[in-house]
Order: structure tokens, then sequence, then C-alpha cells
């Protein structure tokens, strides 16, 4: 894994962390390494001999540093046969042939897991996604090439295993079902879909074929367990994402009540105070009231901005009726360019002109009847 990790890590994508999560992998493993190495050389003492003759120098003559990924771990299968046929030997090679064995059951099983998911991965893709853009196929397709690596995985492991018993036992009984895998053996269940032969002449892969370590009346239970968990793990995400697209929508009606609250407040605070001179009370009336109105502004913002994206996912939210006043003022004040809401700002500087200029004109007026009562002229 950790050789396939370092292969496939992109040169833009190899982060500092992702390499330091690398190395601390490589250094747990090698730890693990180095003290299996000590009861290893209780049991099979020639394992030394191999260990001795591995050791790699570097240009100055020194032994180079081990890496976890690339140290043998000379298992008795890599030993010679006039090794592995002493008697101290024998009991320590079926250990790992049973071992082996049970791997590549296991590497088969889960092969024929993945294929599954897969078969199952494109009939959801050819029913719900083929057709809705290219984002969704992208990423029906990376998922599939992340299934695929692992497959390709559990292959490997399989033809290690098989071998190793190549080696320890090459006239048993398991070369009647674990048969050498190639890479065209991958692939079922049923037929491919780029595959043009009639349904006389296809032949299923030999994968399908062999015989379990359970019996064969419970093939269809074998098919249940082993999609149970994908089937939990896809229920997992819908209903992740029915929670989440309620909690957006309560979040929504949240922010705007909570905004309409908040003017509200902001009115009841203008006339709370009454100890002050009435410029004073005019003032934090004033203040008062724009706080108010920068909260209902701020919340007919936010209207405007989410009941589009509401209509094109064909959403009624409650609150809309409420807000589709608002929303209409504030695209029109957000549709304002700055010489128009200059010329607006000219318009009304002049309107507050033409009402000083009638009070002032008032209070001439109100001065000449004054004088007028209290002169007399003679005719």
């Amino acid at each position: 894994m950790l050789k396939h990790e370092s292969t496939q890590t992109k040169a833009k994508r190899n982060t500092s962390k992702k390499q330091a999560d690398k190395q601390d992998k490589q250094t747990v493993l090698l730890r693990h390494i180095q003290t299996w190495r000590q009861a290893q050389l209780v049991y099979t003492p020639y394992a030394a001999t191999l260990l001795s003759e591995n050791v790699i120098l570097d240009d100055d003559g020194q032994p180079r540093p081990e890496t976890a990924s690339t140290t043998p771990l000379f298992l008795p299968s890599s030993f010679p046969a006039v090794i592995r046929a002493q008697s101290n030997m024998k009991p320590i090679c079926e250990m790992e042939r049973r071992l082996r064995e049970a791997q590549a059951d296991d590497a088969l099983a889960e092969i024929r897991r993945q294929r599954r998911v897969i078969q199952g991965l494109w009939q959801f893709k050819k029913i719900n996604v083929s057709g809705t853009g290219n984002r969704p196929n992208t990423r029906m397709l990376t998922l599939y090439n992340r299934i695929n690596v692992k497959i390709m995985r559990c292959a490997d492991c399989y033809r290690r295993a098989r071998t190793a018993l190549v080696t320890l036992d090459p006239e048993g009984q398991w070369q009647e079902r674990l048969k050498v895998l190639r890479n065209e053996d991958i692939r079922g269940p049923g037929k491919e879909p780029d595959d043009r032969s009639s349904n006389s002449r296809f032949e299923p892969s030999w994968i399908w074929l062999v015989s379990r370590v359970i019996s064969s009346g419970e093939t269809e239970d074998e098919f249940n367990e082993s999609m149970r968990v994908e089937w939990a793990k896809a229920r997992a995400r819908m209903m992740r994402w029915g929670e989440e697209y309620q909690i957006l929508q309560e979040e929504m009606r949240r922010v705007l009540v909570y905004m309409e609250w908040k003017a509200s407040w902001w009115e009841q605070q203008a006339t709370l105070r009454k100890d002050a001179s009435p410029e004073i009370l005019h003032g934090v009336a004033a203040y008062a009231h724009k706080q108010a109105y920068i909260a209902r502004r701020m919340a007919g913002c936010c209207a405007a901005a989410w009941l589009p994206e509401c209509v094109k996912l064909s959403l009624s939210p409650s609150w809309a009726t409420d807000w589709t006043e608002m929303e209409t003022e504030s695209e029109k004040a957000m549709s304002l360019t700055p010489t128009a809401c200059e010329e607006e700002r000219e318009v009304i500087l002049a309107q507050e002109e033409n009402i000083e200029f009638e009070e002032d004109h008032s209070d001439d007026d109100d001065n000449t009847e004054d004088i007028d009562d209290g002169f007399e002229f003679d005719d």
C-alpha cells in the first residue's frame, strides 16, 4: 500500500502534511518489522543469513538504512528447498501454507465483493446519472477508479499468496480452486456492458465458479452479506444529505426571523429613554430606527439571494411569501448605479432645501404681520 501511494500521488498534491503522514506510516511499519525480527530469528535462524546478504551499501561503503516499503520479510516460502525440507522447518512451513491459503481465499472473496459493487455502481449510473452533466459523471468515474484500485490491490495480494503456495505445497488440493488470476479474469458477475457475445456463448469468469469455503446453499446469503455494508454506507450518506437539506432551509428561516426580531427590538429601544432633552431623544430614536432599517435591509438582501436558488430547486420555503416584497426592494436598491444613487441624493437634498426655504419665508411672513400690528401708518 505504501508503494502504491507513493506511485499514485501526484507532485502537486504531495503536500508537506501528506509527506509527514507517509513518513509516520513507514516509521511505524519499520518498527513492527524490527520487533518481529527477534521472534523470526528464534524460530527460523536461517533468516539471519539472508538478512546479512541483503545489506545494501552506499557509495561510502556504509550500510544503507532500511525502508519499510522495500524491506523483505524472508518468510519460509523464500527459503531454499533444502532448508524447507529440514524437520524443524516443516511445522513452520505448514503454518505459512495455511496462512497463504486463507489469504488467497480472502483476497478472492474481496475481489468478488468489489466487482458486485462496481456492477451496482454502473446500474445506478445508467439509471440516475447518465445525461445529467459532466460533474456527476466525473464523480462516478472517480468512484469507479477508486474501487478498481482496491481490486488491483487484492489481485496482487492473491498472486503473492498463490506464488507462496506453489513453493510450499506444489501438489496441494488448493490448486483446484485457486487458479492463475489474469487481468481478463477480473470481470462479472454477469456480462460486461461492452460484451457483445450472445448469451449462449457467454462464459463467466472462473472466480465465480470456484467452490467456496462455505456451503453452496449459502450463495444468496453471501451476496447479501457482501452488499450489506455498502448499502448501509450509501443509506448513511443519503440520510446525512437529507439532514443537511433540512438544516440549510431552517438556517435560512432563522436568519430572516432573527433579523426581523432585531429590527423590532431596535424600534422598542427608540422609546425607552425619557430623561433627556427633545434633541437627544430625537437623535436616539433616529439611531434606533436606522439600525432597524439596516436589519430589515440585510434580511431583504438575504432573501433576494436565496429565493432564486430555491426556485431553481423547486423549493417553496415558508418565509418566501413574507419576504417577496422586501426582495423586490432589495433588488431595486442593488440595481442602482452610483450615478443613479447620486441623482437620488441630489433630489432629496433639493427637496430638503425647498422645505427649508418655505419655512424661512413663512417665518418672514409672520414677522411682517407682527410689524404691521405694532405700527400705525397715516393715510
